[in-house]
């Protein structure tokens, strides 16, 4: 379970272009299950999977990792629970060009210290799983965009994350590479993957694969979500 309590996030605090991009969400994640931020650009969609995945501090509240609290950790040891825990498929994907799709996939987990050979290994079973294995020595401006799209969710899973989190994954894909996503994270999600998706994309939002649904809008939950 990852527990939100009364968090808030607010860039350039006490300064009169202060922004609360987060204001007072308390919502539970529930592990192996799939959940979906909705709502328009700037409702804090992005800001709140940042605080989730330790991408960034809350500027008040705590958040809770199957009851640990992670919010005041040192820098370190968040460090080790992105790289443990979380697997991230940004939105413009943040593909490494001028290297291979295999070299791309390894990145996140070199920092680990595992064996070349056996990450070499498991990086090329996760390109297979998404039928990638013959574009694996290409370079990622050689790919298609449904291509990239499936070398970023590799990346995503190359640590066997706990929690894969997607924001706004379809942001720039057509209706068909869309819909593939969706069949992709269908199939995490019957692996047990805990999966959370921001998106406003009414494909993504209507295809039933989120199990909850939390609204937002102006940093704040408007339906779903409250946790107690």
């Amino acid at each position: 379970m990852i527990s939100v309590r009364n968090v808030s996030k607010v860039f350039n605090a006490g300064r009169p272009n202060a922004v609360t991009a987060v204001g007072g969400v308390s919502l539970d994640v529930r592990m192996e299950e799939t959940t979906l931020f909705k709502g328009p650009s700037g409702s804090g969609k992005t800001t709140l999977l940042g605080l989730i995945g330790c991408m960034a501090r809350p500027s008040a509240g705590r958040i809770f990792l199957n009851e640990r609290e992670i919010t005041s950790l040192p820098e370190r040891f968040l460090t080790d629970i992105r790289r443990a825990t979380f697997g991230f498929i940004f939105q413009q994907f943040n593909l490494i060009k001028g290297v291979s799709a295999l070299e791309n996939v390894m990145l996140p987990a070199y920092p680990t210290g595992e064996k070349f050979s056996r990450l070499r290994g498991r990086a090329m079973a996760t390109l297979a799983m998404l039928g990638l294995e013959q574009r694996a020595e290409a370079k990622i401006e050689w790919l298609s965009g449904g291509e990239a799209q499936r070398v970023a969710i590799a990346r995503a899973l190359i640590n066997n994350p706990a929690v894969v989190i997607a924001d706004e994954p379809t942001a720039h894909l057509d209706t068909k590479l869309s819909l593939e996503f969706i069949g992709i994270m269908r199939e995490l999600k019957s692996r047990g993957t805990t999966i959370i998706i921001a998106s406003h994309d009414p494909i993504v939002c209507d295809s039933g694969l989120a199990g909850q649904v939390v609204e937002l809008r102006d940093g704040r939950i408007v339906a779903g979500g409250a946790a107690p």
